[in-house]
């Protein structure tokens, strides 16, 4: 027990300082940090009014870098559909810490003109269509444009200019547009991908658009096709779609608009009951999309839920990945479809579907919102970002300079209090060589002890021997107690003898039970076919009586020998003085030849 206990108290002692010594290393560290963190913020702050300098220098220069780019697009565009126009002018200012955009167009006298306000629609459609144009591309959405009716400001001289525009920025920006026009555009350029709606509302109306199938590639965003079940005049209509600048022409009041409403629908969750063609119970719209799936939207009025939005795979399954089941219903559009697609408002605006009756884009907004879809002023306001961070970043090290200073003294003070530690190391070391000489003087006393015990443990041994050799010299000879174990081996014969001899008498008196039952049979008894059996019984009763009687004289002669026998161990057992002659335990002249008796350890005996 001496050796465990030494080597626990050495052992918790060595942790203890294993501690210390973990707390003093990481004191150290902590120290050098923050000494280091005190020095890089003392740094930044002795250049905090340069870098502030540097920051508002930046961002004046990106702020007249983007208006002037934005201003010379705005300007060519203008100056394509309508030579001659004045020159877009665009000034950016701050407004509640946000920026905002005016877009003006420059008289000659460099006066400013609002655009919605102080010209005429045509200039508004141009300036529109281009902002939707720019917002489409800044805003990291689908680059997907639908316009209905954008040309309805526009001479109709003018209006193969507003299209090539449309077509050069779609080509150069990678934006597939869809143009709805009662002006014949097929006349203007042989790259459009042209729909014509023929008939008449009275008898039907229909829509011939040419397969664009191997104008895509699988994976290709943009939309293939629309495709109206039973939507508004159309029973079933597809209306084919290119990757670039697709036209949807024909007269007006034939359900051109139709697709843009279908669009808004399934995009922004703008859908009515009047949507659904008459004597219909629901209207589907279908919508290809890349990887030859399929968005499908329905309206199903009274019943819920009201709309349905789900894709499918090629063989009309329902698309099902990660666990998720793409089928929607509500009112709302759900989210995948916006992640799928990724037509969505951007700040509440409509960016991707022109609604015929709100031609005019943006310029009814308020200048904030207009920085915010152009993400004009992006730059500078990540220059502002930047702003707000080095000040916040120098808040933070004044308090790294005045906390840390303090905690810098208290963990010197904390760490001067640990210098102690390595001597206690060496004196902890010396507790160590002490402990193992201890370990083995304890070491070498229990084997003192155990070599006691062993002594102790043979003289009591040596004793119990020595009783045991006297009680054998008093044995009687050898010849003696060969008659005494014959004496027992006869007992036990006439023991089984008389067992026998209880055995036969049950039997004879069973049988003499028998014979009573015999005897009291009527005298007049049918005659025995075979009288066999009955003297084979008579037989066995006459030599039951014969065993009868000779165990009765052997029970005799066992029990004059029992006699004897006993006579003899009494004898015996008063010679060895009530001790059994082999182990030396007391026995009793009826427990003398009973071993299980007394059989237990001798030293039990002897220490008893």
């Amino acid at each position: 027990m001496i050796r465990p206990a030494i080597d626990h108290d050495v052992s918790r002692a060595e942790a203890s300082l294993a501690r210390l010594e973990g707390r003093r290393d990481a004191l150290r560290g902590r120290i050098a940090d923050l000494t280091r963190d005190i020095e890089f913020a003392k740094g930044r702050l002795a250049v905090k009014d340069e870098v502030e300098a540097f920051i508002e220098a930046v961002h004046g220069s990106a702020s007249r870098r983007s208006l002037s780019a934005f201003e010379t697009l705005l300007t060519a565009l203008v100056q394509e559909v309508l030579p001659g126009e004045k020159p877009v002018a665009l000034e950016l200012s701050t407004e509640r810490g946000l920026a905002s955009l005016d877009i003006c167009v420059r008289r000659p006298d460099g006066a400013l003109e609002d655009v919605l306000e102080d010209n005429g629609g045509a200039l508004t459609n141009v300036i529109g269509m281009a902002l939707r144009l720019i917002a489409v591309v800044k805003a990291d959405v689908a680059r997907f444009l639908a316009l209905d009716e954008a040309d309805c400001w526009i001479a109709p001289d003018r209006v193969s200019s507003f299209y090539r525009v449309l077509e050069d920025g779609a080509a150069r920006l990678g934006v597939q547009c869809l143009a709805v026009s009662h002006h014949d555009l097929s006349q203007f350029s042989g790259k459009f991908h042209i729909a014509r709606i023929v008939g008449e509302p009275a008898s039907g109306v229909e829509v011939i658009s040419p397969e664009t199938g191997a104008a895509w590639s699988e994976a290709q965003p943009g939309l293939r096709f629309i495709r109206l079940v039973n939507v508004q005049a159309y029973k079933d209509a597809t209306l084919h779609l290119s990757p670039g600048v697709n036209a949807l022409i024909g007269p007006n009041n034939r359900g051109k608009s139709t697709f843009i409403r279908a669009l808004r629908a399934v995009f922004y969750g703008e859908a009515r009951d009047s949507l659904v063609r008459a004597g219909a119970k629901s209207a589907s719209i279908e919508i290809g999309v890349a990887g030859q799936r399929t968005l499908r939207f329905t309206r199903q009025p009274r019943r819920s839920p009201v709309n349905i939005w789900s894709l499918h795979e090629a063989d009309g399954s329902l698309v099902e990945e990660q666990g998720m089941r793409y089928e929607t219903g509500g009112r709302n559009v759900p989210d995948w479809v916006a992640d799928l697609i990724r037509i969505r408002k951007v700040e509440d605006l409509d960016v991707h579907i022109a609604h015929q009756k709100f031609p005019v884009f943006l310029l009814g907004e308020a200048p904030s919102r207009r920085s915010a879809v152009l993400s004009i002023g992006q730059e500078a306001g990540y220059i502002r970002d930047m702003l707000v961070i080095h000040r916040e970043r120098c808040r933070r090290d004044n308090d790294v300079v005045r906390t840390g200073e303090r905690d810098l003294i208290a963990m010197t003070e904390t760490l001067e209090s640990l210098n102690e530690l390595d001597g206690l190391k060496a004196k902890l070391t010396g507790m160590r060589r002490m402990a193992e000489t201890v370990k083995a003087e304890a070491f070498r006393l229990e084997q003192l002890q155990a070599h006691g015990a062993r002594l102790s443990d043979l003289k009591y041994r040596l004793e119990w021997a020595g009783r045991r050799a006297d009680v054998t010299a008093k044995l009687p000879g050898e010849e003696k107690l060969t008659e005494l174990a014959r004496a027992v081996e006869r007992s036990r014969e006439r023991e089984r003898l008389g067992r026998q001899v209880l055995h036969r008498a049950r039997e004879l008196q069973r049988g003499r039970a028998r014979l009573i039952a015999l005897q009291q049979l009527p005298e007049a008894v049918p005659v025995m076919e075979s009288t066999a059996s009955a003297q084979t019984l008579l037989k066995r009763l006459a030599d039951l009586r014969s065993a009868s009687q000779i165990a009765r004289g052997r029970m005799a002669q066992v029990d004059e020998g029992l006699r004897a026998l006993q006579a003899e161990m009494a004898s015996l057992v008063a010679e060895t003085g009530g001790l059994c002659p082999t182990c030396g335990s007391p026995v009793s002249p009826e427990t003398l030849l009973d071993h299980h008796a007394h059989s237990s350890k001798p030293a039990e005996r002897l220490t008893a």
